[in-house]
Parts: structure tokens; C-alpha cells; sequence
């Protein structure tokens, strides 16, 4: 839908919900992955829905422009949030969103990322060592 990667990164980053550039009469088949803003999100529903950078400073949002709204940011992140049918995976760092912790914790399951050891730089893990099964 962008002629360059800047045209698609400015898209990203400066864009709204009603920039988001809709593919006519395209379908997709169940298998394929759809990117979208979380303004983008509003009205539409998926088996499974993934939210990285669930961090503090990114939700709610923190910029040098001043404050935000805390309100319309929580309204946001639940409209992402319920967007998830089947599936709900919430990526964050070591600093989560002050909103995670609005999650009861009986609806969590938590795991923790695997992190390469320094002795491991340079090898290609396959899919199975990072099950955990090496093959």
C-alpha cells in the first residue's frame, strides 16, 4: 500500500484511523497476519491478538509534548484488548504499563522470554531448541 519504507514508517508513526490505507476487495485467507494501529482496531474482532510494547511510556503514551489523557490511553489498550476472541499476548519489557497491573491475575499466564547467553552469539537457534526440545 506505500510506494517507499519511509512512506509506510511516516504512516506508522504520524498516522490516525482514518489514514489507514484499505486493500479494496483483497481478502486474506485465515492464515495471514494483519498489522494495524490500536485506533485501527476499533469494530473489528480476530481469533487471536498480539499487543507488543504493552511498556510503560508507550501505553499510555509518553511524549515531550505533554501530558495525555490516562483515560482515553486505558480506553485504547481495552479496545485493543477486546479485540482478541481466542487469544490475548501482551508483549512488554522490564518496565509493563501501569495498566497490566488492572489485570486480574487469575485471568494472566505469565512466561518469560529466553534470552541468548553472550556464548551463543552467531548461532541460529532452530525451532526446536527454542521449545526447549533440541532435535
Amino acid at each position: 500500500f506505500y510506494k517507499t519504507m519511509g512512506e509506510f514508517l511516516d504512516s506508522l508513526a504520524l498516522g490516525e484511523e482514518g489514514d489507514l490505507k484499505r486493500c479494496g476487495g483483497k481478502t486474506y485467507t485465515s492464515d495471514a497476519v494483519t498489522l494495524m494501529t490500536l485506533h485501527a482496531s476499533k469494530g473489528l474482532e480476530f481469533p487471536a491478538v498480539m499487543i507488543c510494547g504493552a511498556d510503560q511510556g508507550m501505553i499510555p503514551l509518553e511524549t515531550d509534548k505533554g501530558e495525555t489523557d490516562k483515560e482515553e490511553e486505558r480506553r485504547l489498550f481495552f479496545v485493543g484488548m477486546t479485540r482478541a476472541k481466542e487469544e490475548l499476548i501482551l508483549i512488554s519489557t522490564e518496565t509493563p504499563s501501569e495498566f497490566l497491573a488492572e489485570i486480574p491475575e487469575a485471568e494472566i499466564t505469565r512466561q518469560e522470554a529466553r534470552t541468548r547467553k553472550p556464548k551463543e552469539a552467531g548461532h541460529q537457534m532452530s525451532l526446536f531448541e527454542w521449545m526447549g526440545e533440541t532435535m
